[in-house]
């Protein structure tokens, strides 16, 4: 008599990803571009990025390991500090480059 056959194990099933971990990784990826228009545009989308990125990681700290993407949370969240600090400075310097024109005037 032949033993049974030994039980099969189902594949384990992937883990959503959580929703604002992928939104916080695109707006990310779009901050440093939006902040070359003048900068504050950056900025808005950099905060934007961080914001999704912080409460999709603590939304999947929360779920116990029922949701993924915790990775996409933490990039988008540093690519919008990155957006954020490119159109702070993108910002200052168009600024002081206007501050510079206006100041020196018309030359007659």
């Amino acid at each position: 008599m032949t033993p049974p056959p030994a039980p099969a194990y189902p594949y384990a099933a992937a883990r959503p990803t959580e929703g604002r971990a992928i939104g916080a990784l695109v707006v990310g990826l779009l901050s440093p571009f939006a902040a070359m228009f003048y900068g504050i545009p950056g900025v808005i989308a950099g905060s934007v990025a961080v914001f999704l990125g912080l409460t999709a990681r603590s939304r999947i700290k929360r779920s116990g390991g029922a949701l993924g993407g915790g990775g996409l949370a933490l990039a988008g969240w540093i690519v919008g500090l990155i957006g954020i600090v490119i159109g702070v400075l993108w910002f200052l310097f168009l600024f002081s480059l206007y501050m510079a024109m206006v100041s020196t005037g018309p030359h007659n």
